[in-house]
């Protein structure tokens, strides 16, 4: 049973985040794809396949930076509120998508990864947020809605 269905305190709390382009999030994406194009480079086997799988790690880095770190496109999450179990996210072009919050969001000190399915679709997006993303006193809130709402 969770705290949703007990009727705790943060059950029903409405938690309001904007979310800042952050430097952290831009080097963790590009560290990681740095890495990741090491060891295609290190790692045997034919050379088309090593050249294809450090094109795909490329593009894919390209949109995380641009979505996730930038914040630009229209994949981009801007902001998004949290009630009870019900979540609305505005996107990069400034439209609002209602949905659900899902179990299986983390929460850590330095990252929170919000894990909700938009109204409507069949599979879950993630929402990850780091420390310097988001206020300190929203950042906190947050993490404890999630982990106790």
């Amino acid at each position: 049973m969770d705290a949703r269905q007990r009727g705790d305190k943060y059950s029903d709390a409405e938690v309001r985040i904007r979310i800042a382009p952050s430097c952290k999030a831009l080097m963790l994406v590009m560290t990681a794809a740095g890495a990741t194009g090491l060891l295609i480079a290190i790692v045997p086997g034919m050379d088309a396949a090593r050249i294809l799988a450090a094109a795909w790690v490329a593009c894919a880095a390209i949109d995380a930076v641009r979505s996730r770190a930038l914040l630009r496109g229209p994949r981009a999450v801007r902001a998004f509120v949290i009630r009870g179990a019900s979540i609305e996210v505005q996107d990069g072009s400034g439209r609002w998508r209602e949905g659900s919050v899902r179990p299986g969001s983390f929460v850590a000190p330095w990252l929170t990864i919000v894990r909700w399915r938009p109204r409507g679709a069949r599979i879950d997006r993630t929402i990850p947020l780091l420390a310097g993303m988001v206020g300190a006193e929203d950042f906190r809130r947050l993490r404890v809605v999630l982990r106790w709402g």
